[in-house]
């Protein structure tokens, strides 16, 4: 199915990405007022990127390439372009390593929380008499830490893993070869 999609470089194996442009403003958000050398990749072709980079399986990789329609070769432009592309990638990959560090800091201190309320509660089980007070302090303390403790589980698991993933797709993208061809 997605070699009707993608080509497939035969010398790697890859899938590639063929993305054509007018010329190399093309590839540039046209409301950033930046100096070339400093400007962001356009939305459009981002999205574009990383709708194909969602087809094309995780442990698969792929290479980029831009078909420059009017305009000859320019060196110049197109380390401008590769290093726009790396800079935009790299964004991302540092806010997603955060996210994922965050998620990890949660779940540490979700756990600690329920490791002091299940403390509290084996410690206090064996020294307060039994009221339906204290019974209900002590079911509290228990069911509290528990709680605490899936949602550390929860925290690492399911939320955590949206994160890697992506994580593991701006890397890819990194990690991706880019050719220019122009005709």
């Amino acid at each position: 199915m997605l070699e009707t999609l993608y080509r497939i470089n035969q010398e790697t194996g890859n899938y590639i990405i063929d993305v054509a442009l007018d010329d190399y403003l093309d590839f540039f958000h046209e409301w950033d007022n930046a100096a070339f050398k400093k400007r962001d990749m356009h939305p459009e072709l981002a999205e574009f990127l990383n709708i194909c980079s969602e087809d094309i399986p995780l442990k698969k990789q792929f290479e980029i390439h831009f078909s420059v329609e009017n305009e000859a070769r320019d060196e110049q432009k197109e380390r401008r372009i590769l290093s726009s592309y790396k800079n935009y990638f790299e964004l991302f990959q540092r806010v997603e390593k955060k996210k994922i560090k965050s998620h990890l800091t949660k779940a540490a201190f979700l756990i600690a929380i329920s490791a002091g309320l299940l403390t509290v509660y084996n410690i206090l089980s064996g020294y307060i008499a039994s009221t339906l007070f204290t019974k209900v302090l002590l079911e509290g303390f228990m069911i509290g830490g528990w709680v605490f403790m899936w949602e550390a589980l929860h925290v690492i698991t399911f939320q955590r893993q949206q994160h890697v993933v992506r994580y593991k797709e701006t890397k890819r993208f990194l990690n991706a070869p880019i050719t220019f061809t122009y005709q």
